[in-house]
């Protein structure tokens, strides 16, 4: 698979999970807080492209979000960014054992959702005092967890180079 296909297959997933997120996942959030789909894709997309454009991928799929959203602009990028950076230093360590995977998963959606906090509390966005804030710092890792575990093989078979098909994850 050439890199300019799968960095298109890449960019639509995001932003299916853009749209999935800013409509579905407005509407059906279980204890007040849904999945972060477009992180998620993120991940599982920088495990398969090159390091240039995974990053830039993350910028993107960070900055769609933020123009959709009331977040500063910029803040979900530059999140996202460094969440794809974290997926590419770390990608060979957990490709072969898919527990080890959603753990990557886990933690990397943790990072994601703890920096957009903090950064989000230097510009005023939220406090760590409020509730909600917790909860999401919480919860939001394992519902990625879960959801990860349809959405990374998706992700696997679309963009997996084909010299490397033949491995289950």
């Amino acid at each position: 698979m050439s890199n300019a296909r799968q960095i298109l297959i890449a960019l639509a997933a995001v932003i299916v999970s853009v749209m999935v997120q800013t409509t579905l996942f407005r509407r059906v959030e279980p204890y007040g807080v849904a999945p972060d789909l477009v992180i998620l894709v993120v991940i599982g997309a920088s495990r398969w492209l090159q390091p240039e454009p995974a990053v830039l991928l993350g910028f993107t799929a960070g900055l769609l979000l933020d123009l959709l959203g009331s977040t500063p602009l910029g803040l979900r990028a530059l999140v996202f960014t460094l969440v794809a950076f974290g997926t590419l230093r770390f990608r060979d360590a957990f490709e072969e054992n898919p527990f080890l995977l959603m753990g990557a998963v886990g933690a990397l959606s943790l990072v994601g959702v703890v920096l957009l906090a903090l950064i989000g509390t230097l510009f005023g966005e939220r406090t760590f005092s409020d509730a909600s804030v917790w909860r999401t710092i919480l919860l939001v890792p394992v519902y990625n967890v879960m959801a990860g575990i349809v959405v990374i093989p998706l992700l696997t078979r679309l963009l997996r180079p084909a010299a490397i098909r033949g491995r289950v994850l």
